[in-house]
């Protein structure tokens, strides 16, 4: 990421609706967006090319949110991610945010604009 070049969001949402809501959120903030349906296409995505920033949903078919976290952080630890979720599984959060010293931050569906943009501005350092 340059100063010239936008910041790289992947958003990872398996409910259509709500990644098209996510993606023009976070494009009307001047972000640039690639778009997983889950886990798997997600982490497909991140192959080609890295990103700045992950938005995942906590719960979604054939990898989770937890699972994909994990498996990106493993090449690259301190990568920021805002995790949403409709169902807090408050036990499964804790163990989430202590394990890692990276930046996390944690919302409750429904989201609205203004704490998306808040928590993608937190775990990149800008706030």
């Amino acid at each position: 990421m340059t100063k010239d070049t936008p910041i790289h969001a992947l958003i990872a949402e398996d409910d259509v609706l709500v990644a098209w809501a996510l993606r023009a959120i976070v494009e009307e903030a001047g972000y640039h967006v690639t778009l997983a349906h889950d886990g798997v296409q997600a982490l497909a995505l991140q192959a080609q090319g890295p990103v700045d920033v992950l938005m995942t949903d906590f719960q979604m078919p054939r990898l989770d949110g937890r699972e994909l976290i994990r498996r990106l952080r493993a090449t690259r630890p301190a990568l920021p991610v805002v995790m949403m979720t409709g169902a807090p599984d408050d036990t499964a959060l804790d163990e989430l945010r202590d394990a890692t010293e990276a930046s996390i931050v944690i919302l409750a569906k429904p989201v609205s604009p203004p704490p998306v943009i808040a928590a993608i501005q937190t775990v990149l350092g800008f706030s």
